[in-house]
């Protein structure tokens, strides 16, 4: 059977709707797993009963969280906060840390995974960086707009992307301030803004990427991040 892989879903308050976009379960279903989508209910009891039956969870892009999570108050430079992601997304990360599942962070999730295991966030990187680079690119989402370095070759994100010079897409104002004590940074950009973590430990996958590798399918070492996710499933 093919490893169920969820994802978490966006919320919009306006609409009332649950949504997810469609390069995430295309990435899945490529890699060879099954996407599942993964709305932000509030129950604990519903959602732990999500983790047991799901073989992984990515935590997807989206707004910022709530910094009253790394107790921190909002700066005027804050954007839209989901109160409802926050919480289910806190609760998920933590329980599939809890039963050791794999975990992929992407964007926003790169930081709720930085959260959720004790770190903070800058929250907002044009105005607590010094000569920073563009990282809310106006290029198609598909096309990499800036460089990163992988700093940690001794890292489960080297040996998947098998590059330590790669060219990435860029959408985020908010980026890790201090990693968590069990998170190992493992790229940066040449700005300082860190573009992957993973845990200090190695008897889990637990990657989080600041990029958005569903939407650059076209390039094999980004398919392999999530190859990478589903092969550790499998073995869960």
């Amino acid at each position: 059977m093919l490893p169920l892989i969820g994802i978490t879903m966006s919320f919009d308050y306006d609409k009332n709707q649950a949504q997810l976009g469609e390069k995430y379960f295309h990435a899945v279903q490529l890699a060879g797993g099954l996407p599942v989508a993964i709305p932000p209910i509030q129950d604990e009891t519903a959602l732990k009963a999500m983790v047991e039956k799901l073989d992984g969870i990515i935590l997807s892009g989206g707004p910022d969280i709530d910094p009253s999570y790394y107790n921190e108050k909002p700066s005027t430079n804050l954007g839209d906060v989901n109160p409802c992601r926050d919480t289910a997304e806190m609760f998920l990360a933590d329980e599939m840390l809890r039963v050791k599942k794999p975990l992929l962070g992407i964007c926003r999730g790169m930081q709720v995974l930085n959260v959720v295991l004790g770190g903070t966030l800058f929250q907002d990187i044009p105005t607590e960086f010094k000569q920073p680079l563009k990282h809310v690119q106006s290029a198609p989402r598909w096309h990499g707009t800036h460089e990163i370095e992988i700093v940690e070759e001794d890292s489960a994100i080297f040996q998947i992307l098998r590059k330590k010079h790669l060219c990435v897409n860029s959408f985020h104002h908010q980026a890790v301030k201090e990693p968590a004590a069990s998170c190992k940074v493992s790229a940066l950009a040449s700005d300082g803004v860190v573009e992957a973590i993973e845990l200090r430990e190695v008897d889990m996958f637990c990657i989080g990427v600041q990029w958005h590798p569903e939407e650059m399918m076209g390039d094999a070492a980004f398919l392999r991040i999530f190859e990478s996710m589903i092969d550790a499933a499998k073995r869960c």
